[in-house]
Parts: structure tokens; C-alpha cells; sequence
């Protein structure tokens, strides 16, 4: 039941996934440490399993389902090819960020990095959107200023979004090292990471300029794929 809440899930280094779907993809990734299954249910696998009641079982998920399996999963480091970087600066909402790593995965951004405020990516919602992407990536949390400056004098191009002294998508080339900043829904980027960017894009739209986070997210990583 802590693995429910943020500061369980840090101080175990645990969390949980909910479903068959993403349980065969942390089985299948080696996330997967020990299954739970709901009472009369059996799961064909060589990991450890508990039954559990029904009422048990049902009170660690956090959707209403007919789902009967769960996996503890131990968070891990992936090793990644590639130099392309998502940054999500305070993404706040579950299911954005889900969508963002899915997104990461599908278009070769394999390292993603979020900063302090960022929704936990452990989030049973996050871990739910994001299809099971989330084993598949270097995932680093506690994204801060000094590690952006980093990026930069290890010769990444950094591009940011927003609208003011901005530049248009499509008249940006991709680069072998490039790090992509998506800002906070309400806010956008902070303005210190868009003065340390190399450029601030906008995606050229015929009517709204605003997109939700996680469409503006699949748009620039396709251009930039």
C-alpha cells in the first residue's frame, strides 16, 4: 500500500504496475520482481506469486477493472542508444507525461529528463500512459539548471518552445546531439532554461498557437525523429 504514494515508491525504490498488458512488459524487460494475483487466478510464469482476497487485491489497484494481476517492479537504470534528449520541465499532469514518454520511445528520444516538480513518472497513472515505454528508457528525475548547462558544454543543441523570440519548426534541422524541452501546461518553459536554449521553437499552426503538452510533444519529436 505505500507503493501508492511517492514517498513509499522512493524509499523502496519499488512500485507497482496493474494489468496483463504492462505486467508481460515488466516480465518481459526483467522490471517484474514478484506477481500478485487475485484469489483463484494463477499467472504461467517462472516469478514468484502471491494470492491475494479479492478485497485485498482490489484495494492496491487504482482503476476499476476486472484485471487479477499485478507486479512489484524494482526501478531501474536502462542503458540507451542514442543522443536524443526529451526534458520535461514541471510536467504536472499523469497522463501528459505518460503520453510524452510513449511518444519518446516510438520517435528514438531514448533519454528523458524531468525536473524536480515533474509528476512522479512512477505514477500508476504515468506508468499506465505510458504503455509500458517507461522500461524501455534512461529516465533521470531531479532535471535541474546545472545539469542543462552540462548538456550544453557536452555539445548537445538545446531547443525549447514557446513563443516569444521564437523560430519556426520546420526551419530547424535536427542535430546528432539535440535536447527537446517541453514546458508545464499552464506556465510553459521557465524563462531561465529558454535563455539557456540554443533556439525557441513554435509549431506552426493555422488557428490555436497553444497544444496540449503531450500532442506538441509527437509533433516535434516526428520532425525532429
Amino acid at each position: 500500500m505505500k507503493l501508492k504514494q511517492v514517498k513509499g515508491r522512493k524509499t523502496t525504490g519499488l512500485f507497482i504496475v496493474e494489468g496483463e498488458h504492462l505486467v508481460e512488459e515488466a516480465i518481459k524487460a526483467h522490471w517484474a520482481s514478484v506477481l500478485l494475483v487475485k484469489e483463484g487466478y494463477a499467472y504461467p510464469s517462472v516469478l514468484e506469486q502471491f494470492s491475494l482476497s479479492a478485497d485485498l487485491f482490489d484495494a492496491l489497484c487504482t482503476t476499476v477493472s476486472k484485471d487479477t494481476i499485478l507486479a512489484i517492479c524494482k526501478i531501474q537504470t536502462v542503458e540507451v542508444q542514442g543522443e536524443h534528449i526529451l526534458v520535461c520541465d514541471d510536467i504536472q499532469d499523469p497522463g501528459n507525461l505518460g503520453t510524452m514518454l510513449r511518444t519518446a520511445y516510438s520517435f528514438g528520444f531514448n533519454h528523458v529528463y524531468c525536473s524536480k516538480n515533474c509528476v512522479d513518472v512512477y505514477n500508476d497513472k504515468v506508468v499506465r500512459a505510458s504503455q509500458g515505454a517507461l522500461f524501455y528508457l534512461n529516465i533521470k528525475q531531479d532535471f535541474s539548471t546545472e545539469d542543462l548547462h552540462q548538456l550544453k558544454s557536452l555539445g548537445y543543441t538545446i531547443y525549447a518552445t514557446g513563443f516569444d523570440h521564437s523560430i519556426a519548426m520546420g526551419d530547424c534541422d535536427t542535430k546528432e546531439k539535440l535536447a527537446l524541452i517541453l514546458g508545464n501546461e499552464g506556465q510553459g518553459v521557465r524563462q531561465e532554461w529558454l535563455n539557456i536554449s540554443d533556439a525557441i521553437l513554435r509549431i506552426e499552426t493555422m488557428a490555436f498557437n497553444s497544444l496540449n503538452v503531450g500532442i506538441a510533444t509527437g509533433i516535434l519529436m516526428h520532425h525532429f525523429r
